[in-house]
C-alpha cells in the first residue's frame, strides 16, 4: 500500500517542497549531543520513509532534505545500541542515500552520488536490543498496513513458518514454528493472555487492523519476556496516536470501507485520534457483516457468515521528558451461530446434535503501563498493570428438548502485574525486576455450582544483553517462578522451578551473521480449558510441564538481496493434556522440529521473497494429528510461501502477489491418515487516489482451490467434514483520512 499514513504523508510531501526541517520531540536538545549519546533501537525493517519517522522520533533529531529521495526505497532498520549517527548509517545502508549532520545537529538526505564524501561512512557496530535478539519474525505497523490484513490469517499469509488454522476469525489458531500459541507467552500490550476457553474456538480473537507491531521469539524466550514460555513469546501491540498523526499535527481521523463478493462482505471502520500538551486519545471501531461464504467447489459453507465487532479505546500522557503514562482498553466480538463445532462442519457418527449452535465470544484487554525509557543510564523502569478476561457463552436447542435453550458459558480471567528496570551499562544492558499473574478458568451451567481452576504465578527474572567487541551480541538470563494451583474440588498444590536461556549471533562481516540459541522452559500447571471441567476430578500429584528448545541458523544481506535459514527444536516433556472424563493430571510429550529457508530481494521498486518451511511434530514418539496435539502442535509439513510487491511512484500505483503452496504430508499415513497439498495465490493493486483516499483491489483464492489450511483441525481424519476455506473472493477497499 502507498503510504496512507498522515504522518508519512508529512514527511513526504512537507519535505519534498523543500520546507523547513521538521522537528521531532526532544528535537534540538538531543540533536545537540547526537555525535556522542547512545540509545537502544528497536527498528524493524520496511519503507525507509517508515523507519527514518521511527528514527526521528527515538533519537529526538531533526530530519531535513528531499525525502521524496527516499520514496519506494526500503531499509533494513537497525537494532541495537548506537549513536544516531551510526543507526542512521545503518539505516541507510544499500539505499544509496546519504546524510550531512550540520552544525545543528539537523540531519540532511542527498544522493549518495551528489554528496560525494561529505557524508555519514558506513559503520559496523553491534550491541544488545531492547527487545530480545532472538526474534524470529517481526512487523512493524508499515508492514501491517501494507498487508491490510481483514484476520490473523491474513496477517501471517507470507510466513510459511507460520500457519493459522480455521476459515473464519472464531475458530482460529495461531502456530508458530510448529507449536500452538497457548503453547506460547502471548501478550497484548504487554499483558499476558489466558484465553483457552474451548477446543472448538480461536483461543485468541485479534483484529490485527488495531495493532502496530508483533514479534514472535520462537523457541528460545528471554526471561523478561514472562513465565510460562514453553515455545516461545509471541507479543502483540496495539496503535499509538504518534503511528497515526504527522509531526506537528494535533487531530486527525480516517474512514475505512471494504467490500468482498464473497458472502457479500461488508465491513466499515473509523477512527480519530489526537493530541495536545503531552495528551494523547485514540478511538476506534470495526464492523464486519456479511453472508456465508462458499467454498472453492462453489458451495455454501454454512454459518459462516462474519460478525465481527472490535474496538480499541486508548489515552496517554507524555511530557516532555522519557516519562509515559498509558491506559488502553481494546475488545473483540464474534455473537453469531456457528456450526456446532465451530472448528469443522461435521462429524460422522457420533452422537446426534443440531447442525448449528450460538457462540457469543467476547475477549477483552484493559491495560496500564508506564515507562521511562531514556536509552541509557540505570534507571529505567517499566510497569504494567493489565486485566484481560474472554467470555464465551454456548446456546443450543438440543434434538432431543426442541422447546428448551441449553446455555453453557466459560470464562478464563488473568490479573497480571509486571515491574521492571533496564541497567545501561558501558558492557551491557541489564533487564531485572519481578512479575505475577492471577489466572483462573470457570465453567457455568444453570442450576450447577461453577466449577473452577485457579493458578497464582510469582517470578523474579534477570536478562543480560551484551555485545562482545564489535562481532558477537549476547543475551542470556534466568527467571524463578513458584506457582500455587487451585483444582476444581479446592485441591492445593504448590510448585517452582527455575527458567534459563542463552542466544548468540555472530557477525562474520556487515553482510553475514551467525545465530545459536537454547532455552529451558519450568511452565509451572496450565488451566485445562473451561468445557472439560469436571468436579468429580482427582487431583492427586501434578506434574509441572517444562519445555527444552534448540535453535541455530544464519543470515546473509549483500545489495538488496538478503537469505535465512534456521534450525530449530521443542521439546515439551509432561504436557497437560487432561480429558473430562480420565482425569485432570494426564500428560504427554512432543517433539516439534524442523527448519526454514527464506530467499529474497528488495530493491527501490519493489521486493520479492521465497520461504520454505518443514516442520514435524510428534507425541509421545508418534507422528501428533490435530487432534491428540490439541494446544500443543498440529500436522504442518512442508510449505513454500512466495511473496511480492512492485511499485510505480509515477502512477501512485503499487502491484502486489502472495502464494501458498503446501506438499502432501505423509507423516499419518501409517494411521490411515492423509493431507493433500494445495496451492493459493491471492492478488492486489493498490492506488493512491489522493493525498486522503487510497484505494485497494484485491483477489483472495484467485485459482478458486478447493482446500483445508493446513494447520485446520480434522482434515486428516476421514471420519470429519472440515470447513473448506473460501473461494475466489474479490475485493474493493477504500481509506479516507483526514
Amino acid at each position: 500500500m502507498f503510504y496512507t499514513n498522515n504522518r508519512l504523508r508529512a514527511l513526504a510531501v512537507g519535505l519534498a517542497l523543500g520546507l523547513a526541517p521538521l522537528p521531532f520531540p526532544g528535537g534540538h536538545a538531543q540533536a545537540a549531543t547526537a555525535e556522542a549519546a547512545q540509545q537502544q533501537y528497536n527498528i524493524a525493517a520496511g519503507p525507509l520513509n517508515t523507519v527514518l519517522t521511527r528514527f526521528a522520533d527515538v533519537s529526538g533529531s531533526l530530519i531535513a532534505g528531499n525525502l521524496q529521495l527516499a520514496a519506494d526505497k526500503q531499509s533494513q532498520g537497525v537494532s541495537g545500541s548506537f549513536t544516531p549517527d551510526q543507526a542512521l548509517a545503518r539505516i541507510l545502508a544499500g539505499t544509496g542515500l546519504v546524510a550531512d549532520r550540520d552544525p545543528d545537529g539537523a540531519y540532511v538526505l542527498r544522493d549518495a552520488e551528489a554528496a560525494g564524501t561529505n557524508k555519514l561512512s558506513p559503520v559496523s557496530v553491534t550491541a544488545p536490543t531492547q527487545y530480545s535478539v532472538q526474534n524470529s519474525l517481526s512487523y512493524d505497523r508499515g508492514r501491517i498496513e501494507a498487508l491490510q490484513p481483514q484476520d490473523m490469517k491474513d496477517l501471517f499469509k507470507n510466513e510459511s513458518s507460520v500457519s493459522v488454522g480455521g476459515s473464519i476469525p472464531i475458530n482460529q489458531k495461531v502456530y508458530v514454528r510448529g507449536v500452538e500459541e497457548t503453547a506460547m507467552l502471548v501478550t497484548v500490550d504487554g499483558a499476558r493472555q489466558n484465553n483457552k476457553v474451548f477446543h472448538h474456538n480461536a483461543t485468541n480473537l485479534i483484529d490485527p487492523s488495531l495493532l502496530k507491531a508483533t514479534r514472535a521469539s520462537a523457541g528460545v524466550a528471554a526471561a523478561d519476556d514472562g513465565p510460562g514460555a514453553l515455545g516461545g513469546s509471541l507479543a502483540y501491540e496495539t496503535v499509538d496516536v504518534g503511528d497515526l498523526l504527522a509531526p506537528g499535527d494535533s487531530l486527525g481521523g480516517f474512514l475505512d470501507g471494504r467490500y468482498a463478493s464473497n458472502g457479500d462482505t461488508v465491513t466499515s471502520a473509523g477512527s480519530v485520534f489526537g493530541r495536545a500538551n503531552g495528551f494523547e486519545a485514540l478511538g476506534y471501531v470495526k464492523h464486519t457483516d456479511g453472508n456465508d461464504y462458499q467454498d472453492g467447489n462453489g458451495d455454501t459453507a454454512p454459518f459462516t457468515a462474519p460478525a465481527l465487532l472490535s474496538g480499541l479505546a486508548k489515552i496517554a500522557y507524555q511530557g516532555d521528558g522519557p516519562s509515559r503514562f498509558e491506559l488502553s482498553h481494546e475488545t473483540v466480538n464474534d455473537e453469531a451461530a456457528r456450526p456446532y463445532r465451530a472448528n469443522f462442519a461435521g462429524l460422522d457418527g457420533g452422537r446426534p446434535v443440531p447442525d448449528s449452535r450460538i457462540y457469543d465470544l467476547t475477549r477483552e484487554n484493559t491495560v496500564f503501563n508506564y515507562s521511562r525509557d531514556t536509552g541509557e543510564g540505570y534507571w529505567n523502569p517499566k510497569v504494567t498493570l493489565a486485566h484481560n478476561e474472554t467470555e464465551l457463552e454456548t446456546r443450543e436447542v438440543p434434538l432431543s428438548a426442541p422447546d428448551t435453550t441449553i446455555v453453557y458459558t466459560g470464562i478464563t480471567e488473568s490479573l497480571s502485574a509486571t515491574l521492571k528496570n533496564v541497567f545501561h551499562t558501558r558492557l551491557a544492558s541489564v533487564s531485572t525486576g519481578v512479575d505475577y499473574y492471577d489466572d483462573s478458568a470457570v465453567f457455568r451451567f444453570e442450576g450447577d455450582p461453577d466449577l473452577e481452576e485457579n493458578a497464582q504465578n510469582t517470578g523474579a527474572f534477570l536478562q543480560v544483553r551484551q555485545p562482545v567487541g564489535d562481532k558477537l551480541d549476547l543475551s542470556y538470563g534466568v527467571r524463578y517462578d513458584q506457582q500455587d494451583f487451585t483444582g476444581t474440588d479446592d485441591s492445593e498444590h504448590d510448585d517452582s522451578g527455575v527458567s534459563s536461556n542463552v542466544f548468540a549471533e555472530f557477525f562474520v562481516n556487515d553482510h553475514l551473521s551467525f545465530n545459536a540459541g537454547y532455552a529451558d522452559v519450568w511452565g509451572g500447571t496450565a488451566l485445562a480449558e473451561n468445557f472439560i471441567l469436571n468436579g468429580a476430578w482427582d487431583y492427586g500429584d501434578q506434574k509441572p510441564v517444562e519445555a527444552y528448545n534448540h535453535t541455530f541458523g544464519g543470515k546473509a544481506d549483500w545489495n538488496g538481496f538478503f537469505a535465512e535459514t534456521n534450525r530449530f527444536e521443542t521439546r515439551i516433556s509432561n504436557g497437560r493434556v487432561p480429558s473430562f472424563s480420565v482425569g485432570p493430571n494426564e500428560v504427554a510429550d512432543f517433539d516439534i522440529e524442523g527448519y526454514d529457508v527464506s530467499l529474497g530481494y528488495i530493491g527501490q521498486r519493489g521486493e520479492v521473497s521465497v520461504k520454505y518451511a518443514n516442520i514435524e511434530s510428534e507425541k509421545d514418539g508418534e507422528p501428533a494429528t490435530s487432534f491428540d496435539g490439541n494446544y500443543f502442535t498440529a500436522p504442518l509439513g512442508e510449505i513454500i510461501t512466495i511473496s511480492g510487491a512492485f511499485r510505480m511512484p509515477t502512477l501512485a500505483l503499487e502491484l502486489g502477489m502472495s502464494t501458498e503452496i503446501t506438499l502432501d504430508n505423509d507423516a499419518l499415513e501409517a494411521a490411515g491418515n492423509e493431507q493433500e497439498g494445495y496451492t493459493v495465490v491471492g492478488l492486489y493493486a493498490d492506488y493512491q487516489a489522493t493525498r486522503n483516499l487510497s484505494l485497494r483491489l484485491s483477489v483472495d483464492n484467485l485459482g478458486d482451490e478447493d482446500y483445508t489450511d493446513r494447520a485446520s483441525y480434522g482434515q486428516e481424519f476421514a471420519t470429519v467434514d472440515t470447513l473448506l476455506e473460501p473461494g475466489r473472493s474479490f475485493a474493493l477497499s477504500a481509506r479516507y483520512g483526514f
